[in-house]
């Protein structure tokens, strides 16, 4: 499928892999000793597409603003799943750091270590997203249906709040039998790193300013201190000099391991 307007995917700013991203859900799940998931073609498509939907209509959340919700472009891809589930991330670097972040909120580590789950798909696209220059990874997770006809799916959605950042997680899972959905939040409550979102800077945007002023205040400093030294011809000791910078490269080293990234 072609991309549409304004989409890009895998494009030149993405160091995701989706294989990877296979791989290393596996990796997760053998840890486990739980069965490897099978890529599935169909899956990844409808993850393509839900990926393009958010880009092309603006929004980050499990359910489009129209109420369009995930289960539905498992079924326009083809899949008709008897369990299916969905993980989302954005502004993630590496593929590591995303798992990482799913593996930390209790729900998406459900999702990725179930075992109703036989395939998976995944599909890495950029684009704008509210004026941000943004790159969404779409996890799909599912069960096809088999040898019988399927209900009309009802989706469950459990919502928390993951300890290692405040960023409002939702994972969705889905089964034929349940009998009610409960409301899914929509974005009128946003957390501070929603915030910056809607204020047109994404958290990786954020983290390359911040680093670009400190470094640049700390070479100005460093710039200023030696122009002193040199017109007042200060008897310096070389360890303070090198002590300074030392203190730049390690502020710096600390700035560039701060993983930007939100997932849903």
């Amino acid at each position: 499928m072609a991309s549409s307007p304004g989409v890009k995917i895998l494009g030149y700013a993405s160091q995701i892999s989706p294989q990877e991203v296979v791989n290393l859900t596996n990796e997760q799940r053998q840890g486990q000793d739980l069965s490897s998931l099978e890529y599935s073609e169909v899956l990844s498509q409808a993850a393509l597409n839900k990926g393009q939907h958010m880009l092309e209509h603006d929004y980050w959340a499990h359910v489009a603003p129209d109420g369009t919700e995930p289960w539905e472009f498992f079924k326009s891809a083809g899949y008709k799943y008897r369990y299916a589930g969905e993980n989302l991330a954005r502004d993630f670097s590496n593929p590591s750091s995303a798992i990482g972040a799913w593996m930390a909120s209790p729900t998406h580590r459900d999702n990725m270590l179930s075992d109703r789950y036989t395939e998976i798909g995944i599909a890495v696209v950029e684009g704008d997203l509210n004026g941000v220059d943004t790159t969404i990874i779409v996890q799909l997770f599912g069960t096809k249906l088999s040898g019988q006809t399927p209900a009309i799916p009802v989706a469950a959605a459990e919502e928390t709040v993951p300890s290692p950042a405040p960023v409002l997680t939702k994972t969705i899972t889905s089964e034929p039998k349940l009998a009610t959905l409960p409301v899914v939040a929509n974005n009128s409550t946003l957390t501070g790193a929603e915030m910056s979102a809607t204020g047109k800077i994404s958290p990786l945007e954020a983290t390359k300013i911040f680093s670009l002023v400190l470094a640049l205040m700390l070479i100005i400093a460093l710039a200023v201190d030696g122009y002193i030294v040199t017109r007042r011809q200060i008897t310096r000791v070389a360890g303070r000099a090198l002590a300074h910078i030392s203190f730049m490269g390690m502020v710096l080293a600390i700035i560039l391991i701060i993983k930007a990234g939100q997932i849903l």
